[in-house]
């Protein structure tokens, strides 16, 4: 079979230089860790629930966004570690859940019983605010220090995965992995984001196993490693695929214009919205 021919790609200089300015904002945000993160996190919440409205309307689905805005934040102040401190054990996301949940069913049997719009929000719900509050548990997991390192984990794998499948696959790219979904993506370039996300987080976690000797990074050698990059890994590459899901039922490229050459905010996010709860859990059982 005759090597496919690799054209330019002339998207490419302000898709380095948005991903550099967005890398470097969100550095900042995540090293703060604390309002700035919080209020970074409902700016989030907002751009990414518009951009799903935008999409879903496309197939005119409405979304109940003050379910999603109020039940949002109520999910993000519940996700506070600051809360699981002082009152540990308690299920403080599951009450959010339901506190939620009765919320917009009241909403429902008071405005009028719109079912398609109370299921979908529902899921936008589940895929966006209930994600969004892992990020705010693993950052401070298992302290707010070592927590900064332990949420930049998934983080690289999600960019290096990305970094690998888009390189490897446009260069060596043949079998397509997902044509009916995303006809970009190849087996080639997922098997090679797999093997960059190993590379990454070998040397991530090398180094920070001996900065922090004490923390969860010491725990993982080669075999634990690789087990966690091929979750992880599956984690990325399932929360990209779902997301260009979500974008050919809607019938859209991207799901915004927010940065330019990368499209919409969830664009951006997709995978981290797999990963970073996937981690959480992971570090949990570690830590057991």
């Amino acid at each position: 079979m005759a090597r496919p021919q690799v054209k330019p790609d002339a998207s490419l200089p302000t898709r380095v230089l948005s991903s550099v300015v967005a890398g470097l904002t969100l550095i900042g945000v995540v090293f703060e860790g604390r309002v700035l993160f919080f209020l970074a996190l409902i700016a989030i919440l907002v751009i990414g629930s518009l951009e799903l409205r935008a999409m879903l309307r496309n197939r005119g689905i409405e979304l109940n966004m003050g379910f999603l805005w109020v039940g949002g934040v109520v999910m993000l102040l519940f996700s506070l570690p600051q809360l699981h401190d002082i009152y540990p054990g308690v299920p403080w996301r599951e009450i959010a859940l339901g506190l939620v949940l009765i919320g917009a069913f009241s909403h429902e049997l008071i405005a009028g019983a719109n079912i398609p719009r109370f299921a979908y929000s529902l899921m936008v719900f589940l895929y966006l605010p209930w994600t969004l509050g892992f990020f705010l548990l693993l950052r401070h997991q298992p302290n707010g220090d070592i927590g900064l390192w332990v949420l930049a984990l998934p983080l690289l794998c999600s960019f290096a995965n990305d970094v690998g499948a888009y390189f490897i696959g446009r260069f060596f790219g043949r079998h397509k992995l997902a044509p009916n979904i995303s006809p970009g993506k190849t087996v080639e370039g997922s098997i090679g984001g797999i093997a960059v996300s190993f590379l990454v987080l070998w040397g991530y976690t090398h180094i920070m196993a001996n900065a922090y000797p004490s923390s969860p990074f010491a725990l993982l050698d080669p075999l634990y490693l690789s087990i966690i990059n091929l979750l992880l890994s599956f984690a990325a590459q399932l929360g990209d695929l779902t997301e260009s899901m979500l974008k050919r039922y809607c019938g859209v490229k991207d799901s915004g214009s927010l940065l330019p050459g990368h499209g919409g905010l969830l664009d951006r996010l997709d995978s981290h919205l797999f990963t970073v709860p996937l981690t959480y859990y992971l570090l949990s059982l570690f830590l057991q």
